[in-house]
């Protein structure tokens, strides 16, 4: 039987849009598919360049160190050359992260064997801060003090190495100074250990920024405080301490009544065995 021609001009119209609709949703899938595959591949690439950006700040980090060792170097060759009085100090800033900062102060209020030592005065007076020792010899300094020799723990080692890599000197032992709040704090005096006249001392500051000051030595413990100066460590910060400054400077971190958190110094020394 024959059909009109207008209905088969409607099937076939029919037949086409099913066929283009089929189409349509044939392009569609093949676009959503392109497109999942470009944001894969878009978040492959976003990682490798998380990975190369994270590299780059690495490498940067290293760089920026290296520069800031050479920049402080340089600033004290130049104060030293303008100021002859001025002490044999360089600050470096940020020398570790604030990451590793944080996660060596954790590690070191975590395992530290910090004691409270006693002046033998007066029948024992309580030294004004927390100390832990790490070195193959014992330390004995004030009045009746000895600190007993401990070995170093390796991530105490690892920050030696950093300090030797930077060139900043080469160290075996380690004294920590816990300062838990603003009564804490410690007196004028020198390193001047084991005889050296030009011993380098590196102190490494973690926690609560504290006033460091140096005073020139006029004789004995007599100090010329008009030569007094001022450095503020941060968190993170390396000071070293060089040539005759522990010769012919004494330095303190001062008290204060003012509401100020912990400070944990670490002293790195040396001494030949």
């Amino acid at each position: 039987m024959r059909t009109h021609p207008l209905w088969d001009r409607a099937a076939s119209t029919t037949t086409s849009k099913r066929s283009l609709a089929r189409r349509l949703a044939e392009i569609r899938a093949d676009n959503e598919h392109e497109e999942n595959k470009k944001k894969m591949l878009d978040e492959d690439e976003r990682e490798e360049v998380k990975i190369a950006a994270k590299q780059a700040s690495v490498k940067a980090l290293g760089e920026m160190a290296r520069v800031s060792t050479q920049a402080a170097s340089t600033r004290y060759r130049a104060v030293n050359e303008a100021s002859p009085r001025a002490p044999a100090v360089i600050l470096v800033p940020g020398f570790l992260s604030r990451e590793r900062a944080d996660a060596l102060l954790e590690r070191i209020r975590a395992e530290s064997g910090f004691r409270q030592n006693y002046i033998q005065l007066f029948g024992g007076k309580p030294i004004p801060r927390l100390e832990a020792w790490y070195g193959s010899w014992d330390y004995p300094y004030s009045k009746g003090i000895v600190l007993k020799a401990a070995p170093m723990p390796d991530y105490l080692q690892d920050v030696i190495r950093e300090i030797g890599a930077a060139g900043l000197g080469e160290f075996n032992a380690v004294l920590i100074n816990r300062y838990r709040d603003g009564k804490d704090y410690i007196s004028p005096h020198s390193d001047d250990d084991y005889g050296d006249p030009e011993p380098t001392i590196a102190s490494l500051t973690l926690g609560a920024t504290r006033p460091f000051r140096l005073a020139k030595i006029i004789s004995g413990s007599k100090l010329d405080k008009s030569t007094t100066v001022e450095y503020l460590p941060a968190h993170g910060d390396l000071l070293i301490m060089r040539g005759r400054t522990n010769s012919e400077w004494q330095h303190w971190v001062p008290k204060t009544a003012k509401p100020i958190g912990e400070r944990i110094n670490l002293t790195f020394r040396t001494r030949q065995e």
